[in-house]
């Protein structure tokens, strides 16, 4: 496991100036069970992603929503469910994530839910394409409190952007993206602090310069440029993995191009399932815990519980919150396995278990997919420069 607990002073810091006991101690002892790798972790997750809805209007190619795999029924979340997990985790909680399969803005009472979080004194943030924003949303978002507001958009023309988000207007995008900024300025210039995102594939990578440039014009707070996640599948890395290789994810001279699903079926001399060993990340190789089963918590729209915002399929869920609290799940056989195998990952004692059943013995993954609570945690107060142009 890690060498000491991962605990952020500044997180700490920030907590005790906003008097947020509770919230301070469940943190503190979430990251030491993170760091001691115990199976049953009595502190509550502090990290939540929460899908306001699962379906989309955009057919993203690489995404199981755009790319019709429909792993789950299309569903938007009930208010009374929502109000429910709040009870149940809001006191403990320091950040949610409103998305994770589907568009966020589909749910129309998405302001209502985010507004209801920062009750609980809950940092907030949406992610979206952005392609849908209905009168008065933009007003309504800025009036709720959100703390945070991602775009996607990964281009700066309707050309490169639209190879990608396939279906979306980057038109309309720009001209939603301006509603927002100018209801934030109507409401006095707080929140939210509003990020462009820019995923970096082949096609798009020589329009950086002009998306930062396009983004100061606009004011946005910030924009990143980040690598995507790609499937392993015959000629991707070819068309998709952008030639400078600080935005590949993986490392192109070990891309593999067959799925993950078909390495189920590895065998040891005695035809049973074996372990896997999978290196296919750009960088150092060494082992890190992941720390999502100690310290978050994935709520899909439906009200099943995912161990991580990376599993798909139902049939992998750890629990389904309409049929039990939160704290039953967080400590079931699903999630007690999950901990005690990426103890053993971790330290070297084992690798994946294709054949799991189990999503997290079945991840090749592990501690590449780790959730990181947003920089403002660390600076010592809330304010922000804005996005200058160029490099």
């Amino acid at each position: 496991m890690m060498s000491r607990p991962d605990i952020n002073p500044g997180v700490a810091r920030k907590l005790l100036r906003r008097r947020q006991f509770r919230k301070l101690l469940n943190y503190l002892a979430a990251e030491l069970q993170a760091w001691a790798g115990l199976p049953y972790a009595l502190a509550k997750p502090y990290w939540l992603t929460i899908d306001p809805t699962n379906f989309c209007q955009l057919k993203c190619p690489f995404c199981p929503t755009g790319s019709g795999r429909q792993v789950r029924p299309n569903t938007v979340m009930e208010m009374d469910l929502f109000r429910r997990l709040m009870a149940e985790l809001g006191p403990t909680l320091l950040h949610a994530d409103f998305m994770n399969w589907g568009e966020p803005l589909l749910n129309p009472r998405l302001p209502e839910m985010l507004a209801l979080a920062k009750t609980y004194g809950v940092e907030t943030m949406i992610s979206t394409n952005l392609n849908f924003l209905p009168p008065g949303r933009a007003a309504e978002l800025v009036g709720s409190g959100l703390d945070r507001l991602v775009v996607s958009i990964d281009g700066a023309s309707q050309e490169t952007y639209a190879k990608y988000r396939v279906g979306g207007d980057f038109a309309a995008v720009i001209a939603n993206l301006r509603q927002v900024l100018a209801a934030r300025a109507a409401a006095g210039g707080g929140g939210p602090r509003v990020i462009w995102q820019f995923l970096v594939f082949r096609h798009n990578e020589h329009e950086i310069e002009r998306a930062r440039a396009m983004a100061a014009e606009l004011g946005v707070d910030e924009i990143g440029f980040t690598a995507p996640c790609l499937p392993f599948r015959p000629g991707i890395k070819d068309e998709w993995m952008a030639r400078d290789r600080q935005y590949c994810l993986y490392d192109p001279d070990a891309f593999p191009e067959t799925p993950p699903w078909e390495w189920e079926s590895a065998r040891d001399a005695e035809g049973k399932p074996k372990n896997v060993e999978v290196k296919v990340y750009s960088g150092k190789e060494a082992r890190r815990p992941c720390k999502w089963p100690w310290t978050g918590i994935t709520v899909n729209a439906d009200g099943s519980v995912s161990p991580c915002c990376s599993v798909e399929e139902r049939q992998f869920d750890f629990g389904d919150l309409l049929m039990e609290n939160p704290g039953r799940i967080w400590n079931n056989v699903n999630y007690r396995r999950a901990r005690a195998h990426i103890r053993r990952f971790a330290a070297g004692r084992g690798d994946s278990l294709p054949a799991s059943a189990n999503a997290c013995e079945r991840c090749f993954s592990i501690g590449k997919a780790d959730f990181q609570l947003p920089a403002g945690w660390n600076k010592p107060d809330d304010k922000v420069s804005k996005v200058k142009s160029g490099k």
